[in-house]
């Protein structure tokens, strides 16, 4: 007997060619490169708006450092103008047109610097480095010597920073008839083992010799201190080789030898535009109400300075470049009544202004 068993093989079916196999039609790659196009651009668009505003408050903080560093410097000096002064000083930088000649404490330059901008020049005495003299006899006032006593407190760690070429400036507070000011060019570094201080011959300024006549003396003591004759002005010229300032990138300067603008002039702070003061005087009857914009000039006379309580110093400074897209348009604004710049460019730009109480003049009138 034969048996058969049935195959349990499976049957094979035969698919069509290509059916199964994976791939993107070409309306499908179509549709992908579109979308991610799309995508790319957004993110490119993204990314440029991120980088344009980085740069924007990079620029709006560098403006805002520069705003507050000029500021601050020129508050400083401003706080202590005629420290050591009535008002005014005598001998080196003898200033002309002011009764005696004398140096006022603050001297405006209204208008005078470049895009119409302002210049001011603050005279005061360093407090931190106050000594008194000490003579048996009184020196006349011709002298050309100084003693200090060293072994008071601290006196020979002071007078070790008293140094050639700078400034000494000394008040009388005792002084008959009135409060008087000296101010004497150094000739030789201060002397910390005897105290000696060696200036030049007040003598040679016509308005000292009207304040200490050459048959008079100095008081035996004296409250001395190293001077700053500082002045701030724009430089914004190139071509003259002095100073650190260009047309586009003017700079605020520092100038400590009361001359004009030289070599050894110190640049402050850049991209520094415009700078106005304004000035709030005293009233005749002494009350002064500085709220009140009548009591505010642009330009005080030199014989006026003791007069002044308030200084507004006000100031323009902008971007170190333009607007990347230029975009941005903008002009140098109006500012103290000085007029606008009548061009337009793609700077960015901020203002600022602070009031500063000038008060030691008015406690020196008072000594």
């Amino acid at each position: 007997m034969r048996t058969t068993f049935a195959s349990s093989s499976p049957s094979k079916t035969i698919l069509p060619r290509g059916h199964g196999r994976g791939g993107f039609t070409l309306i499908e790659l179509m549709f992908a490169l579109v979308i991610g196009l799309f995508v790319v651009a957004a993110l490119y668009n993204l990314f440029t708006a991120q980088v344009r505003q980085f740069v924007y408050q990079d620029l709006q903080m560098e403006m805002h450092q520069n705003t507050r560093l000029a500021t601050d410097m020129m508050s400083r000096t401003a706080r202590l103008a005629g420290y050591g002064t009535n008002g005014t000083t005598a001998g080196a930088f003898g200033y002309e047109g002011v009764d005696s000649s004398s140096l006022p404490a603050i001297i405006s330059s209204n208008g005078t610097g470049p895009n119409g901008s302002d210049a001011i020049t603050l005279v005061s005495m360093d407090p931190s480095l106050v000594v008194n003299t000490s003579s048996t006899f009184p020196p006349s006032c011709a002298s050309t010597t100084l003693t200090v006593d060293t072994a008071a407190l601290h006196n020979a760690a002071r007078l070790a920073q008293y140094h050639e070429g700078e400034l000494l400036m000394c008040y009388d507070y005792a002084a008959i008839g009135g409060f008087r000011s000296f101010l004497w060019p150094m000739t030789a570094d201060a002397n910390v083992t005897s105290g000696e201080l060696s200036i030049g011959s007040g003598s040679a300024y016509a308005d000292y010799d009207i304040s200490c006549p050459v048959a008079d003396n100095l008081p035996l003591v004296m409250t001395c201190s190293r001077a700053e004759v500082v002045t701030f002005y724009i430089d914004n010229d190139d071509s003259d080789g002095i100073g650190a300032g260009s047309a586009d990138h003017p700079v605020l300067m520092m100038d400590l030898d009361f001359e004009s603008p030289d070599a050894d002039d110190v640049p402050l702070v850049d991209n520094v535009e415009d700078i106005q003061f304004a000035y709030c005087l005293a009233s005749g009857s002494g009350l002064t109400d500085c709220s009140d914009p009548a009591a505010w000039v642009d330009e005080i006379d030199p014989d006026a300075a003791s007069d002044v309580y308030m200084i507004r110093i006000s100031l323009v400074v902008r971007s170190s470049r333009e607007d990347l897209r230029h975009l941005h348009v903008g002009q140098r604004p109006e500012l103290e009544g000085n007029p606008a710049s009548a061009t337009t460019d793609h700077y960015f730009r901020q203002v600022l202004s602070t009031e500063v109480a000038v008060r030691n003049m008015r406690i020196q009138s008072l000594l």
